[in-house]
């Protein structure tokens, strides 16, 4: 852990106005010591925005192309080359990357600031023997290439960490399908997690600029509902951004997973008070009332009273075989069938057209097409959400059993 407080500039950004947008992470860089403390010159450097899967930037799911472009233009002004780069889930072809390009505004924030788009979809396996649970990493070429990476996220919910923000945005250096693989050997949210963490210990990005003008509360990460914040959060220290994104909507950093993840090895405290906040008056800046999304922790207050001890069973870390007994008897019981009736199943809607996206990219093969309609096997779903966050016809709806609905009122 660093023995000095990690800095994070907040910064106001009412909208998407090129010069406002441009001017605000200017300024926000510049609390940081100026773009050019982060970046060598001559570099090259790779921007990594959030571009979940092909959507406009109006649904607010994807990094704005007005962040993206302004990122760039610093960069070059810096005498450093940018390059964007992303592998959305799905196929990582050129196709694909051209479709997602077009749709999310990236083509134009290339053409305006100076950028280039990366359409090399090759793949490497590296030894990262540095990694607690990696040891070895499949990542996208271009990461391999640059000198420096600027990491771009999006502030939004997501139904598997609680937020997405920088440690989850890193996740697209895996190279497209084979995400599938790295949902399918790290089951367990935690340990999913705790995988996410040695992804961003080996990127170790130069920067993180944080597009918060618009988030997305709900049913994110791609399903939810735009929310307005107004804000750009930028720093050095992806844990420490992180800790601020969460406290900036209301949320306790220590909900989103890969924070906590990160706090057990020591990598940051998730305190809000630990972090030198720079710029805007942060309390100006927060958000009280932003929608968190359906598989969110649960408050066993909340809960019936007889079952309030099977949720904070349920809840608790450590293997279910931990304690002997009858209490790692009912641990099992919590961490089974109780904890499925509090989480969300995904459920093909009408909108389904069959078109086998789900079932193609499922890590547990979970999903089959009855009656022209994709079908979940809840006995298989390990409650990942590819399916909710990858659907291309937003067919996929997430739902709790009766039991999670009466204790979350959803």
């Amino acid at each position: 852990m660093e023995t000095q407080r990690p800095e994070v500039a907040v910064v106001r950004c009412p909208d998407y106005t090129t010069e406002t947008v441009y001017a605000a992470v200017k300024h926000s860089l510049e609390l940081l010591g100026g773009i050019e403390a982060h970046i060598a010159p001559g570099s090259r450097v790779m921007l990594k925005p959030n571009l979940v899967r092909s959507m406009p930037p109006e649904r607010g799911a994807t990094t704005h192309p007005a962040v993206v472009a302004a990122v760039a233009r610093l960069v070059v002004e810096a005498g450093s080359y940018p390059i964007i780069v992303e592998s959305p889930g799905g196929p990582y072809t050129p196709a694909t990357l051209r479709t997602v390009y077009r749709r999310t505004g990236m083509d134009a924030a290339a053409e305006s600031s100076g950028a280039i788009l990366n359409y090399d979809t090759g793949a490497s396996q590296v030894a990262y023997p540095e990694g607690k649970l990696l040891h070895r990493l499949d990542v996208i070429n271009p990461l391999l290439e640059a000198d420096a990476v600027i990491n771009l996220p999006k502030l939004k919910t997501h139904n598997l960490t609680v937020l997405t923000m920088g440690a989850k945005n890193l996740f697209g250096v895996v190279p497209g399908s084979l995400k599938i693989g790295y949902h399918s050997k790290l089951v367990e949210r935690d340990t999913f997690c705790d995988g996410l963490v040695d992804i961003v210990q080996f990127v170790r990005p130069a920067l993180t600029v944080m597009d918060a003008v618009v988030g997305m509360e709900g049913e994110g990460p791609t399903g939810g509902k735009p929310r307005t914040v107004g804000a750009l959060v930028a720093s050095a220290n992806v844990w420490a951004l992180d800790t601020v994104g969460a406290s900036l909507v209301g949320v306790d950093p220590l909900l989103v997973t890969t924070t906590r993840m990160a706090v057990q090895r020591g990598l940051a405290t998730g305190r809000l008070e630990d972090v030198n906040l720079l710029g805007e008056p942060f309390e100006a800046l927060c958000v009280s009332d932003f929608e968190k999304g359906i598989d969110t922790p649960i408050d066993p207050g909340l809960v019936p009273k007889p079952l309030r001890f099977m949720v904070r069973m349920a809840q608790r870390p450590g293997a279910a075989g931990s304690t002997a007994g009858a209490s790692s008897a009912l641990r099992s019981l919590a961490q089974g069938w109780i904890w499925k009736q509090l989480v969300a199943r995904p459920r093909a809607t009408e909108r389904c057209v069959a078109c086998g996206f789900c079932v193609k990219h499922c890590p547990v093969q979970a999903i089959t097409i009855i009656n022209r309609r994709a079908t979940m096997n809840s006995s298989v779903c390990i409650r990942c959400y590819c399916c909710h966050e990858l659907c291309p016809h937003d067919a996929v709806l997430l739902e709790k059993p009766l039991l999670g609905r009466l204790v979350t009122g959803k």
